[in-house]
C-alpha cells in the first residue's frame, strides 16, 4: 500500500463528500477508492469514515486524521516544489471561496496581479453569498465578512471593512434625511439577509450607542442588489463601502448620517487549523493583506 497516495486519496474522498465523486476529481475508478479507504482504515486499526446512502462524515479518529493528513501532505507539496525548483517557487491549484460582492468588486481585479507574481499557481473561485463548509467544499481559503465566530479554523485579518448608510437623493428628498437612528424607524430600508419583519440596527456616535427597529421592502443576501435598490430609491440601506463608494462618488447614492456608525466588521481568510500552512496558502494571503491595505 502507498500510504502517501491513500492518504491524498482520504483527504480527497472528505473535500468530495463521496467515493465517486473523490474518482471523479482523481480521475481513478470508484472501487480503487474505495479500496485504499479500506486499506488505509486497516492498517490504522479504526474506522476513519461513517458511510450513509447519501453522505460520509468522518469518525472522531478520521477527523483527527484528516487534519494531519491535510498538514503532511501540504507539507510534501512545499518540500517537492523547493525540491523541483531549487527554491522556493510559488505553484500548485489553489481553491478560493467568496462573497459575490467582494469577489467581483474586490477580489476579481487582483487576480491578473496575483497571476503575474505567481503564474505557476492554478486559481479556482467559486463566489458565493452562501456561508459554505470550507472543508466540504474543498477550500484552500474562504473570504468571510463579518464578525467571526470561534471555530476550528484558523482565521486572518486582512483588512477593515468599513459600512455606510446610503439612499439616493430622489428618496431623500421625497422622505427627508433621517438625523439620528430613531429616525430610521420612519423610514424604508433595505436589509441584509432573509429576516422578515423589522432588524435591529445599533448603531453608535462614539459618546452613545442606540438600537432601532428597521423595516422596509426588500430583504436581500446580496450587497449589489441591495445598492441598485437603494439607488432606484426604494429605500436607505447599510452597505460596505467597497460595494457603494463609486455611486457615492458619481451622485447616485449620498451617505446618511455619517456621525453613527455601525459595529464593525472585517475582511477575513479562513482556513483549517493546520501548524503548517501550504506555500501557495501563505504567498495568496500575504498578497491580500498587502492589496487590500494598501
Amino acid at each position: 500500500m502507498d500510504r502517501i497516495d491513500c492518504m491524498r486519496t482520504f483527504v480527497a474522498t472528505v473535500n468530495a463528500n463521496g467515493f465517486a465523486a473523490a474518482a471523479r476529481m482523481l480521475g481513478v475508478p470508484r472501487s480503487k477508492v474505495s479500496k485504499q479507504i479500506q486499506a488505509l482504515e486497516s492498517s490504522l486499526g479504526v474506522q476513519l469514515l461513517l458511510r450513509t446512502t447519501r453522505s460520509l462524515h468522518l469518525t472522531e479518529a478520521g477527523s483527527d486524521y484528516y487534519d494531519a493528513c491535510r498538514e503532511l501532505l501540504a507539507s510534501l507539496e512545499e518540500a517537492e516544489q523547493r525540491a523541483r525548483s531549487g527554491l522556493a517557487e510559488t505553484q500548485g491549484v489553489l481553491r478560493i471561496n467568496a462573497p459575490m460582492s467582494f469577489g467581483l468588486c474586490r477580489l476579481g481585479p487582483l487576480i491578473p496581479k496575483f497571476y503575474q507574481l505567481h503564474p505557476k499557481v492554478e486559481l479556482q473561485l467559486v463566489f458565493s453569498d452562501q456561508q459554505v463548509d470550507p472543508v466540504k467544499g474543498g477550500f484552500d481559503v474562504t473570504i468571510r465578512i463579518a464578525s467571526l465566530a470561534d471555530s476550528s479554523f484558523v482565521a486572518r485579518h486582512l483588512a477593515p471593512a468599513p459600512r455606510v448608510l446610503v439612499a439616493s437623493p430622489c428618496y431623500l428628498q421625497a422622505n427627508g434625511i433621517p438625523k439620528v437612528p430613531r429616525d430610521l424607524a420612519t423610514h424604508q430600508c433595505l436589509n441584509y439577509g432573509y429576516l422578515q419583519g423589522g432588524v435591529s440596527l445599533q448603531l453608535s456616535n462614539g459618546r452613545e450607542t442606540q438600537n432601532v427597529l428597521v423595516t422596509g421592502p426588500l430583504h436581500a443576501n446580496n450587497g449589489d442588489l441591495l445598492a441598485q435598490a437603494a439607488e432606484a430609491g426604494m429605500g436607505i440601506a447599510l452597505l460596505p463601502t467597497f460595494i457603494v463608494e463609486k455611486a457615492l462618488e458619481e451622485g447616485r447614492l449620498v451617505a446618511v448620517m455619517c456621525d453613527w456608525q455601525a459595529p464593525p466588521i472585517s475582511i477575513n481568510a479562513v482556513y483549517p487549523g493546520a501548524q503548517r500552512v501550504p506555500l501557495k496558502t501563505r504567498v495568496f494571503l500575504d498578497f491580500l493583506v498587502q492589496e487590500l491595505r494598501g
